[in-house]
């Protein structure tokens, strides 16, 4: 599925307000990987290896967006994002020790392990079945969202953002965190400003530069 946008730039933009059509694709195999790998790795302080990439792309390619400019068909953007199964304590305490199922443990566990996450799922979907004190929810993530130099301050990125949101509120997820660093005042402002999001953790030395993040969640 594809959106276009046509954009002369922000209103707060310093740049010269030439127009540019914007259009957004799913990613759809590892030939698009090069085009996040390159966009993530000038934009982001924290390296990742090829396995993450793997990881969020091949379990959750309908959670990655991709901007692509129609008339060069430079790739200019991308968000990245997952989703998660937490406790509905773990979420309201903001305590993540205990995500019980992430889909890279899930290949380790055997069958009666994944008809428990079965039901724990269904409970997810029903809060009154089981103990509603304690039921499964799920938790969308954003781990990665670049935009390349050029074609910042023309709503790319608030574009991508409002894609991938809309995509996991649609799968039933009841939040959605990620994290920033903490000199990051910009991915603030766009988080907090524009979508809502509110600071729920500091988290010290969480980067490897061991630099500060903000852990921010937005309630559907």
């Amino acid at each position: 599925m594809e959106t276009t946008k046509t954009s002369a730039g922000d209103a707060d933009s310093s740049g010269s307000g030439t127009s540019v059509e914007i259009g957004f694709i799913d990613y759809r195999d590892e030939s698009q990987l090069e085009h996040v790998d390159r966009l993530v790795a000038v934009d982001l302080s924290e390296p990742y290896s090829i396995f993450t990439y793997r990881y969020f792309l091949n379990r959750y390619p309908d959670l990655c967006i991709l901007a692509v400019d129609k008339k060069s068909g430079e790739v200019c953007g991308c968000v990245v994002g997952k989703i998660d199964v937490e406790t509905n304590t773990s979420v309201a305490t903001g305590d993540h020790s205990n995500v019980v199922l992430d889909d890279a443990e899930s290949s380790d566990l055997d069958t009666s392990d994944r008809k428990n996450s079965a039901q724990q799922l269904e409970d997810c979907e029903d809060p009154t079945a089981g103990s509603a004190a304690n039921y499964m929810v799920q938790t969308g993530y954003i781990g990665m969202l670049a935009v390349s130099k050029s074609y910042r301050r023309k709503g790319i990125g608030k574009d991508l953002v409002r894609q991938v949101l809309k995509r996991m509120k649609a799968r039933r997820c009841t939040s959605v965190t990620l994290e920033t660093e903490v000199s990051n005042v910009t991915a603030q402002k766009l988080y907090q400003d524009h979508f809502g999001f509110i600071r729920e953790e500091l988290l010290v030395r969480y980067y490897l530069n061991c630099g500060d993040a903000y852990r921010l969640r937005l309630w559907f």
